[in-house]
C-alpha cells in the first residue's frame, strides 16, 4: 500500500527503550476525522454510498466530527493509563505506590529531625538534688522569616542536676609529690621559706621517707629558690642533705628501763585500682550484687574518708630544730632517751657517760613505751599530735608527740624553764627502728613543729582534644567530682576551636567511662571530639536528652464492629512521624495501637498472620494521611466490637521543616518543675520529605536487586542509599595490608553530615553488618563537602538583556553543579563549566578565566580532582569521599563585549 493509499488510522507504535514517556495513542482527532471521511467512500461500504455530502454543515460530518473527538479523548488517557503501567515512565506518585507495592516495597515517608537539647536547671534551695523526668518534654523552636515555629519532644528520660548545666575541665592540676620529688612550686602564700630550711614531706602528717636505693632518710634542704610570675616560687631541695652539724645534749637522768617493739602503728588502707580511681560502671555493676541502689551506694561512697587511704604527700617546713636540756654540762656521749622516775632526788650516773652529776628535780613517769624528752627551751610552736624527727650523724627516727608540756626543770647547776615532749621509745626509721638510747645527745638534732607549705596549682597547658599529662584526647579532667555521669549519657561540649581563633563550636559526646581520680572525675568518651578547644573557653552540659520533630497525639479512632473485615481508621493529624529506628529503610512510625487497652503490632502485610495475630497494617496515601487497616478474622484478627474501644498513640509532625538551625530549638513549651531553659547546641539532622516519584524509581527496584542481601559494591551502595535520611552513597574497595574492606561515604538530605555517632549512622552500621558478608569489614562515614570557584566573561547576544543572562547563568551553575546534581567522588572538568555556561539563552561564547579550589590559588585547572577513599597499607581507615560542589557565592561571571 503507498503512503497516499495508508489510512491516517491507527497510527504505527514503536517505543524504543529506555523512554521517560512512552507514545501509545493510534490516532488523534484529526487522523479519526480524516480516516473516517476516508470510509464514506469506501467501494466496500455499499450502505454508506448514499452519504455523499461534504459540506461542514452535514450532519453526517458532524456526526463523524464528534466520534473522533470521543476517540482522541479515549486514546489520549489510554496512552496516559499506559504510561502508569510502567515505573520508569509513571507520572503519578499513586502509580509508582502501586508499582513498588508489588515487589514489597513502600514508599518512605517523611523522617523527623532528630537533635539533642541541653536544658538548664534551676537552682533552687538544693541545687544539688537530682531532678527526673520522662520522656515527651517539648521544645518549640524561634521561627525565623518565612517559617513557623516547629516542636520537638524528648525521646528519653532526662535526669538533671544544677551543677550539670556547665561543667568546667580542670584548669589547673595538682602538684603530686612522691617520696623521691626534689623539685616543687610553692604558692605565693608560702613565704616564710629560705635557703637551707629542712623540709619533710608528710603523708596525713606521717614523715615519709625517700625510697630509691641511692636515697636516704626524712630530711629534705631547700639549695635553690626561682622565684616565678604570680608569685610562686619553684625551690629545688636535696636529695640526700648532710647531717647538720651537732647539738651537745645532756641527759636528765639515766635510763632505767627500755621499751622494745614499734611504739607507732598505722591504719592502712589497700586498693587495688590500678589507675587509683574508682569506676562508675564497676559501682553500678556493684549494684546488681549488693542488692543497693546506685544513689545509695554512691551516697555511702562520699561519706567514706579517703584522706588515710588516698593522702597526697605535702611539705611541710620544720619551723623547730632544738637539743635538750643542759647540753653544755655534758663532757661524754649519753644516750637521748631517758625513762625519769615518779619523784625523788639523787645521783644516778649511765655506764660510762657522766662522771659528775648535780640532783635532778622529778616529776613523773611517762606511760610504757614512750620517753620524755626536755628541750633546751621553751618551744611554743610544738604540739601534740604532730611528728618529730631525731637524728644524728649515723641514723634517724620519727615518732608522733604524744604529749607536750612547758616545765621548770633544775638540774646540773642550772634552772629554766623548758617544753617537754612524750616520744616513743622506739623510733621509726626509713629502714627499721632504732631504740630512742640509741641516739648520741652531743650528736642529734630535733626537728619539730612541721608547718604545711601551700603548694602552686599547676596550669593545664594543653587545649582541650589532646593528650596531656597522661590524660587521653578522647578525656577531659573535670574540676569535680560527678559519680551519677555513666556510661552512655550524652554530653554538649562547647568551646572556641584552637584552630580558630574567636569561633566557639558546640559537638554532642558519648560517655563511656567515668572514673573518680584524685577527687575528681576523669570522662572518657567513645571518640575524641572533632576539634580541640582552649581549655579556659570549654563548658560541658550534661542535662542533655534526644529529642525529634514531633508532636505526641492521643486519638480515639473508633468503634470496633467484629462484622467488618479489614476494618480501616484514618488518623487525624497529618504527618505522621518516622524516627530513626533499626530496620531495612532505617525508620519506623512513632505510633502505637491498643484495642481495648492491648497493644496490637505492626506488620507489613497479611501474609504470615494468623486468626488470633493482633496485627495491624498501616498505609499512607498520597495526600499523607496514615489508615491503620485490621485483619479479617483469616489473616490477622478482626477488632473486636466496642465503643470507643480503638485508641491510638503517635506524633505528627516530620520533613525538612524540621532541619533547624544550632540555638535555635529555644523555647521551653511546656516548664516542667526544675528547668529554666532549653537550647540546641547542633542543627536538627537526619530529616527527610517524603520520597519523591525520582527517587521512588530509583529505589524501589533495590528491593529486588538486593533480595535482602549486599555483595557488590553496588549493593552496598543501593542499600546505603535507600536508608533513611541518607540522599547520597558511594562504596569503594580499601585495603589495609590484610584484607579488602568496604568503605561506605554517606551523604545526608540537603548535604547534611550525619553526627558520626547518632542513631542514623549507627543504625545503617549495624543494617549493612546484618545484611552483608560476615568475613567483610565496613567502614560508614560521612562525606567531605569541598567546594570549586569558577570565574569567567560571557559573550552576550545583542538582543538579549545582559543583566538577566547572568542572572540565569549563575542559576545555570548552581543547579548543574549543586549538591542534587553531583555525585560523590565526582570530578569537575573545564568542558563540563563551560558546556553548563553556553547552554544558557543568550550566551553566546564563554571565555572561561579561572577554575579551582575554593581558598587555594586562582587558576584556570583543566580538570579539579574529587578524592576518593584509597587503600592503606598500614591500616590506617582511610579519608572518605568529596563532594565537588560550586561555592556559588565566590564565583565571578562578567559581561564581556
Amino acid at each position: 500500500m503507498t503512503s497516499s493509499q495508508r489510512k491516517p488510522t491507527p497510527v504505527e507504535i514503536d517505543n524504543r527503550p529506555g523512554l521517560r514517556e512512552i507514545s501509545a495513542r493510534i490516532g488523534t482527532h484529526s487522523a479519526f476525522y480524516r480516516s473516517m471521511q476516508r470510509g464514506l467512500a469506501d467501494a466496500n461500504r455499499l450502505g454508506l454510498a448514499d452519504l455523499g455530502a461534504r459540506e461542514n454543515g452535514d450532519i453526517t460530518l458532524g456526526l463523524l466530527d464528534a466520534w473522533a473527538a470521543v476517540l482522541d479523548t479515549l486514546t489520549f488517557y489510554g496512552e496516559r493509563t499506559a504510561n502508569e503501567a510502567y515505573l520508569a515512565t509513571a507520572t503519578e506518585r499513586r502509580s509508582i505506590r502501586d508499582h513498588a507495592r508489588l515487589i514489597g516495597y513502600q514508599l518512605a515517608p517523611a523522617k523527623a529531625a532528630a537533635s539533642f537539647m541541653a536544658f538548664v536547671a534551676e537552682d533552687k534551695e538544693a541545687p544539688d538534688a537530682p531532678l527526673e523526668y520522662d520522656t515527651g518534654l517539648q521544645v518549640r523552636s524561634i521561627p525565623r522569616d518565612g517559617e513557623l515555629p516547629q516542636l520537638f519532644e524528648t525521646i528519653e528520660p532526662l535526669l538533671a542536676f544544677h551543677r550539670w548545666n556547665a561543667l568546667k575541665p580542670r584548669l589547673f592540676s595538682d602538684q603530686l609529690l612522691d617520696a623521691n620529688t626534689t623539685s616543687l612550686r610553692l604558692a605565693a602564700s608560702a613565704e616564710a621559706v629560705k635557703l637551707g630550711d629542712p623540709v619533710m614531706f608528710l603523708r596525713d602528717g606521717v614523715p615519709q621517707a625517700f625510697t630509691e636505693a641511692e636515697r636516704d632518710g626524712f630530711l629534705r634542704n631547700i639549695v635553690k629558690i626561682d622565684p616565678k610570675k604570680g608569685g610562686d616560687r619553684l625551690i629545688e631541695l636535696s636529695a640526700n642533705p648532710t647531717a647538720p652539724a651537732p647539738i651537745e645534749f645532756i641527759l636528765m637522768a639515766p635510763v632505767l628501763s627500755w621499751v622494745s617493739g614499734i611504739a607507732m602503728t598505722t591504719d592502712t588502707l589497700s586498693w587495688a585500682l590500678g589507675s587509683g580511681g574508682w569506676s562508675t560502671s564497676a559501682l553500678s555493676t556493684a549494684t546488681q550484687y549488693t542488692q543497693t541502689s546506685y544513689a545509695v551506694l554512691t551516697a555511702a561512697i562520699s561519706k567514706i574518708d579517703l584522706t588515710s587511704a588516698f593522702a597526697p604527700i605535702v611539705p611541710a617546713l620544720m619551723k623547730v630544730r632544738a637539743g635538750c636540756f643542759g647540753n653544755t654540762s655534758v663532757t661524754q656521749p649519753a644516750p637521748l632517751a631517758v625513762l625519769i622516775a615518779p619523784t625523788g632526788t639523787g645521783n644516778v650516773p649511765p655506764p660510762g657517760a657522766i662522771t659528775s652529776t648535780q640532783a635532778a628535780v622529778l616529776d613523773s613517769e611517762p606511760p610504757e613505751g614512750h620517753v620524755f624528752v626536755y628541750l633546751d627551751r621553751e618551744y611554743t610552736d610544738i604540739v601534740a599530735g604532730t611528728h618529730v624527727l631525731v637524728r644524728d650523724a649515723t641514723h634517724e627516727g620519727i615518732s608522733p608527740v604524744h604529749s607536750v608540756e612547758p616545765i621548770s626543770v633544775e638540774a646540773y647547776g642550772m634552772s629554766a624553764k623548758v617544753t617537754r615532749i612524750e616520744i616513743n621509745a622506739t623510733l621509726t626509721g626509713p629502714n627499721g627502728t632504732h631504740a630512742a638510747s640509741s641516739f648520741s645527745i652531743r650528736r642529734t638534732s630535733i626537728y619539730a613543729a612541721p608547718e604545711m607549705l601551700d603548694l602552686a596549682a599547676l596550669p593545664i597547658e594543653g587545649d582541650v582534644g589532646t593528650t596531656v599529662d597522661g590524660i587521653g584526647a578522647d578525656q577531659v579532667v573535670l574540676s569535680t567530682a560527678e559519680p551519677e555521669l555513666v556510661a552512655g549519657k550524652r554530653i554538649a561540649l562547647t568551646g572556641e576551636r584552637a584552630d580558630l581563633t574567636g569561633v566557639m563550636v558546640s559537638e554532642i559526646l558519648t560517655l563511656q567511662d567515668n572514673t573518680l581520680q584524685n577527687g575528681v572525675s576523669v570522662l572518657t568518651f567513645t571518640r575524641q571530639p572533632s576539634f580541640t578547644y582552649l581549655r579556659n573557653t570549654v563548658s560541658l552540659s550534661a542535662n542533655v536528652a534526644e529529642a525529634t520533630h514531633g508532636e505526641t497525639v492521643q486519638e480515639i479512632l473508633g468503634d470496633g464492629d467484629a462484622t467488618r473485615a479489614f476494618a480501616t481508621f484514618a488518623l487525624k493529624s497529618i504527618p505522621l512521624t518516622h524516627v530513626a529506628a533499626k530496620s531495612e529503610t532505617g525508620m519506623a512510625p512513632a505510633l502505637e495501637v491498643r484495642v481495648n487497652g492491648v497493644l496490637w503490632d505492626l506488620v507489613d502485610d497479611f501474609r504470615n498472620s494468623g486468626s488470633e495475630d493482633r496485627h495491624y497494617l498501616l498505609r499512607i496515601s498520597e495526600s499523607g494521611v496514615a489508615s491503620i487497616i485490621f485483619g479479617d478474622g483469616i489473616n490477622g484478627l478482626r477488632v473486636p466490637t466496642g465503643q470507643d474501644n480503638i485508641h491510638a498513640s503517635y506524633r505528627k509532625g516530620a520533613g525538612l521543616d524540621g532541619m533547624l538551625e544550632a540555638g535555635q530549638l529555644s523555647l521551653l513549651a511546656t516548664k516542667p518543675a526544675g528547668l529554666k531553659s532549653v537550647w540546641n547546641p547542633l542543627a536538627p539532622s537526619g530529616a527527610a520529605d517524603a520520597e519523591e516519584l525520582e527517587d521512588a524509581r530509583t529505589n524501589a527496584p533495590l528491593k529486588v536487586l538486593t533480595l535482602g542481601r549486599v555483595v557488590s559494591l553496588r549493593d552496598y551502595e543501593d542499600f546505603a542509599r535507600g536508608f533513611a535520611a541518607v540522599a547520597k552513597a558511594r562504596a569503594d574497595w580499601t585495603f589495609d595490608g590484610f584484607a579488602r574492606p568496604i568503605f561506605v561515604t554517606v551523604a545526608g538530605q540537603q548535604g547534611a553530615l550525619l553526627p558520626d555517632d547518632g542513631e542514623d549512622m549507627a543504625n545503617l552500621r549495624d543494617a549493612l553488618a546484618a545484611a552483608g558478608e560476615a568475613d567483610v569489614r565496613v567502614t560508614v562515614r560521612n562525606y567531605q563537602p569541598v567546594t570549586f570557584t569558577v570565574k569567567a566573561g560571557l559573550f552576550v547576544n545583542e538582543r538579549h538583556n545582559a543583566d538577566d543572562v547572568l542572572e540565569a547563568a549563575y542559576a545555570a551553575l548552581a543547579s548543574g553543579f549543586g549538591f542534587e546534581a553531583r555525585a560523590l567522588g565526582q570530578n569537575v572538568s573545564r568542558a563540563q563549566v563551560i558546556s553548563v555556561l553556553q547552554s544558557v539563552d543568550g550566551v553566546d561564547g564563554v571565555d572561561l578565566d579561572a577554575l579551582y579550589r575554593t581558598g587555594q590559588a586562582e587558576f584556570l585547572h583543566q580538570r579539579l580532582g574529587s578524592a576518593r577513599p584509597q587503600p592503606s597499607l598500614d591500616g590506617v581507615i582511610p579519608d572518605p569521599a568529596e563532594l565537588l560542589t560550586i561555592d556559588i557565592a565566590a564565583t565571578r561571571l562578567e559581561h564581556t563585549s
